[in-house]
């Protein structure tokens, strides 16, 4: 524990908890000056008791003070705020602890003591959670607050305000105990306050520097792997007639092992991009049909790989335009068109459909595949998910491309979502914002 307290960090954010802490008690000093002033009953006390209230006033102005101007006053001298901090807690507990003894002793028990004395127990149970985090203040506050009254209660003589002394002296043994229990808590929770923190900090930068890392090593497989495959496509395309059967089924099978894993590295570098916020949007107003008309024919030998085609359902007018970075939107199409097109069985078609929707635009593409199993909905669009979908013997792909998907269209300000039943297919859609009519 006291190693704890000794390190300055801690200290700074103990002595920050203090100040925020006493502002909401300051308040109850100013209601407690009014209790005084407007129910002396007695005249031999007025003077008396309306100088402890108005000193009272001054201390809460003070310790407010203290409170709000916080910063500045602490960065300014560390040693001198605690020390002003300490003598205004001081002060005000020697304050309202005069002010209760003398309330027993002009008054005994009636109503004015009785008053004042329930604000007395009020005030020391407000002072151990709000002086809390210091060491000893707690401790003084309460003997400051609580000792003064006992020799006043045992003066009075009678059996009744000495039993009230007694109490008195039990209620500041019970505030002691309980303040020195809060204490121990609350330094307790900063330290483990702290190593959550820490932990945190720890995650995010191991996590920064495992992102940093695949960026780079995919970055660097990228351009000789980009070699590899448009060397083989050559080969696969213009083969000579002297290659046996044989070697170019093992030319094909590295031909497409090779696409599959550049698309894994282009996946990986565009997540990792999407992650450090470094992907950029050249959003404006395009011709949406055109676009989508571009994305069916790039994919086209796609849909002719699984046997399916793409059927455009309904269309829009060619002067509709929605505001999308280009690219990026074939990007989304490519996605979205390739898993309609691996998980509908051979010889279906995969409708593309088009509307409008007040100032946005959905575009729809639907499947007739098995659809998307119940358990698997809630993580459709988290990195790396995948349904099980070992019934057939179609490539499952990075399990990156929604995720991807997902940021994308949020990034040019749509939204993204889907329908699925069971044995029906699934819809994956997406809205983008129309363009505004100039």
């Amino acid at each position: 524990m006291r190693d704890l307290m000794s390190r300055p960090d801690f200290r700074a954010e103990a002595d920050r908890d203090l100040a925020s802490r006493s502002i909401a008690g300051v308040f109850s000093y100013f209601v407690l000056w009014l209790i005084i002033y407007f129910t002396r009953e007695h005249e031999i006390n007025r003077v008396l008791m309306e100088f402890l209230g108005f000193l009272l006033g001054a201390v809460a102005i003070g310790r407010l003070y203290l409170a709000l101007r916080f910063d500045g006053l602490y960065a300014a001298g560390r040693q001198r705020w605690r020390f002003l901090f300490g003598l205004g807690t001081v002060l005000s507990a020697l304050t309202w602890g005069g002010v209760c003894a003398l309330a027993l002793y002009f008054d005994s028990l009636a109503s004015t003591s009785v008053m004042v004395m329930l604000a007395t127990a009020g005030i020391a149970a407000g002072g151990i959670v709000t002086l809390a985090p210091a060491s000893r203040l707690g401790g003084i506050f309460l003997l400051f607050l609580l000792l003064p009254i006992v020799p006043f209660a045992l003066a009075i003589g009678p059996a009744p305000e000495r039993a009230v002394a007694l109490l008195i002296i039990a209620f500041l043994l019970f505030m002691l105990f309980m303040w020195r229990r809060l204490h121990i808590e609350y330094w307790q929770a900063l330290a483990a306050r702290a190593e959550l923190v820490h932990a945190k900090e720890a995650a995010e930068a191991a996590n920064l520097a495992k992102g940093q890392f695949i960026a780079n090593v995919s970055h660097e497989l990228r351009t000789p792997l980009t070699a590899i495959v448009g060397a083989l496509s050559l080969v696969e395309s213009g083969a000579p007639e002297n290659i046996p059967p044989q070697t170019m089924k093992l030319i094909e099978m590295a031909y497409q092992n090779g696409k599959q894993l550049s698309t894994l590295i282009n996946d990986i570098l565009d997540f990792e991009k999407l992650n450090a916020g470094g992907m950029t949007f050249h959003c404006r107003p395009m011709a949406l049909m055109a676009s989508i008309r571009n994305a069916l024919e790039l994919n086209q030998s796609y849909a002719e790989r699984y046997h399916v085609a793409f059927v455009l359902e309904n269309t829009l007018p060619e002067e509709t335009r929605v505001f999308a970075d280009g690219q990026r939107l074939l990007q989304v199409m490519a996605n979205l068109l390739s898993n309609a097109s691996k998980h509908s069985p051979a010889g279906e078609n995969v409708m593309i459909s088009l509307r409008r929707m007040d100032s946005r635009l959905r575009v729809a593409i639907r499947d007739r595949g098995p659809g998307i199993p119940e358990a698997f909905r809630e993580h459709i669009f988290e990195k790396f998910a995948q349904a099980d979908d070992s019934s057939t013997n179609k490539d499952s792909g990075t399990g990156l491309g929604l995720a991807i998907s997902k940021a994308i269209i949020e990034g040019m300000g749509g939204t993204i979502g889907f329908d699925s039943r069971a044995g029906q297919g699934a819809t994956f859609y997406f809205d983008l914002p129309l363009a505004q009519s100039s």
